[in-house]
């Protein structure tokens, strides 16, 4: 166990380096870049859902069509 938590050390250590980078310049994205795909999908969804509305009230219509 002594030796598994020496290695969790090193491991931490490192990655503490590697974050502390001076060199790295900071990724430059707008945020119309991060949420694009997500907000493409949310439309994507609410087409899909108007169309399942319009398929439901069809059906409705016609099912309430033949009971008369």
């Amino acid at each position: 166990m002594n030796n598994l938590f020496k290695k969790a050390v090193v491991a931490c250590f490192l990655l503490f380096l590697a974050a502390c980078n001076e060199n790295a310049e900071p990724i430059k994205t707008s945020d119309k870049e991060v949420f694009k795909t997500q907000t493409e999908a949310l439309e994507k969804a609410k087409q899909v859902e108007q169309v399942l509305i319009d398929d439901a009230e069809t059906q409705r219509k016609n099912i309430n069509a033949q009971t008369q």
